[in-house]
């Protein structure tokens, strides 16, 4: 199995071992729903456009994260010529979005068998706060030595550094023994490429770039335990 070549596995959160997207759109059913603004699937892709595009700037570190979850609502309730305190709406969007079980299918199964093989970490680029409430609320922490969050530690994904830190943190000395797993090419993909270490792309979003390549590509994350 080529799953064991490697010891530390570094796990992406969002729409790698939660659904992402379907917590998303329920939070965000719910803040419309406050606005007095019916929902429909298009208000939710604008929303969806202005918040992937700054989340991409972040990302090339152009913005901070507080930034991007800031004028995300700004830009979106401009759309009804509304002016709004973004803080306070990401405030609300966020504790709606940390509610419910959000798991995939076999995710606590498959972690239950990784963990007694492997050591486990989450390598996240999401706020702090929310991350945290969502591993505590999907009953997830047990599962992990260490977390790892782009907010807490000063670093990002796709940056180099971002690694550095998890490296030094958990003693690598072998950059070989270490596999990212994650759903996003610009984060997770690129990232493992520029720290030198193989990652496992988790395909759900079907995007492809011939400049950004995974060692592996699975259909959903219990696939992993396929590899």
């Amino acid at each position: 199995m080529i799953l064991d070549k490697y010891k530390y596995l570094l796990f992406d959160l969002d729409d790698t071992l939660l659904d992402f997207g379907k917590a998303q759109v329920l939070a965000f059913k719910k803040l419309l729903k406050d606005e007095n603004i019916e929902y429909n699937n298009e208000l939710f892709e604008k929303y969806e456009t202005i918040n992937k595009s700054l989340w991409r700037s972040f990302e090339r570190g152009e913005i901070s994260n507080k930034e991007v979850t800031i004028e995300r609502f700004i830009r979106f309730f401009s759309l009804f010529d509304r002016k709004v305190d973004g803080s306070e709406v990401d405030n609300r969007y966020r504790s709606y979005l940390a509610e419910g079980n959000q798991l995939f299918d076999g995710i606590i199964e498959m972690l239950e068998k990784l963990s007694l093989t492997h050591k486990l970490y989450i390598a996240s680029n999401g706020i702090a706060i929310t991350q945290h409430t969502r591993l505590k609320n999907n009953n997830l922490n047990k599962y992990f030595e260490k977390i790892f969050i782009s907010e807490e530690i000063g670093s990002k994904k796709p940056d180099k550094k971002f690694f550095d830190i998890i490296f030094k943190e958990i003693g690598v000395k072998n950059k070989d023994e270490v596999l990212m797993i994650g759903d996003t090419l610009t984060s997770d993909i690129l990232g493992a490429n520029n720290a030198g270490i193989d990652s496992c792309l988790v395909d759900i979003h079907k995007i492809s770039n011939p400049e950004i390549v995974p060692t592996y590509k699975i259909e959903k994350t219990i696939d992993l335990l396929k590899i």
